[in-house]
């Protein structure tokens, strides 16, 4: 199989999901005693939050391009983000890489490509980006997120539990909320485009189609790992 270099720990639960959903499909697709081989670089969250609030996304994206060339130079053939957020810097990540870098919006871009308009649920920093309007639009899809309340009380949500890995029914409730809310304003699927939002919400939890940018990111790199494929 082939290596994969996976920058993680923002937070820490997102890279166990990735983990724990990278070995599960490497298992299910190899079978025996197979596992996913993968190098994973974690960094400090806590420093990368204080740089989040301070606004100072060039430290960030310095970070993971020193730690993605790290990667690269401990013999993967490939690197991939796990996390939604993050991707803001990819420019910087990819510029530090000769590898292929798995850049997880190319994956959901093309997988939401059948929808005129999505609903995002996902950090405040990426639902008040461009990040997912401008990747998106070339293949004809709008991107609509909640309102200002909407958009604190998922982000609230985000920091507060779900990277401490608590999910709570209250804020289960605001979350089913906010996705109605998006489906009355025409969304046709609701991306959850940050991976600790599947401990909170899933497919069960919204009357239209509901996209887990993890789930989407993994099988792509279980493609890699088994095959070598990148698209």
């Amino acid at each position: 199989m082939n290596r994969l270099g996976l920058l993680g720990g923002m937070s820490w639960q997102s890279t166990a999901t990735y983990y724990r959903r990278l070995n599960e499909s490497v298992q299910s697709r190899v079978g025996g005693q197979a596992s996913a081989p993968a190098t994973i670089h974690s960094v400090e969250f806590g420093e990368i939050e204080q740089l989040q609030q301070s606004g100072d996304w060039p430290a960030q994206g310095r970070i993971l391009a020193e730690a993605a060339a790290g990667l690269e130079r401990s013999g993967v053939g490939a690197v991939a983000l796990a996390t939604n957020t993050l991707h803001l810097v990819s420019d910087q990540i990819t510029a530090a890489l000769s590898v292929p870098f798995i850049d997880l919006i190319d994956v959901v871009a093309a997988a939401v490509g059948g929808y005129d308009r999505v609903g995002l649920l996902a950090t405040g920093y990426t639902m008040t980006s461009d990040l997912y309007p401008k990747r998106l639009a070339p293949n004809g899809t709008d991107v609509l997120v909640p309102d200002a309340a909407g958009r604190a009380a998922v982000h609230e949500i985000i920091y507060r539990e779900l990277v401490h890995g608590v999910a709570t029914e209250p804020s289960r409730e605001i979350y089913r909320g906010v996705m109605a809310d998006l489906v009355e304003r025409g969304a046709q699927a609701i991306v959850l485009a940050c991976t600790e939002i599947g401990l909170l919400v899933g497919g069960d939890d919204a009357t239209v189609p509901v996209l887990d940018t993890t789930e989407l990111h993994c099988a792509v790199l279980t493609d890699y790992l088994v095959t070598g494929a990148l698209s």
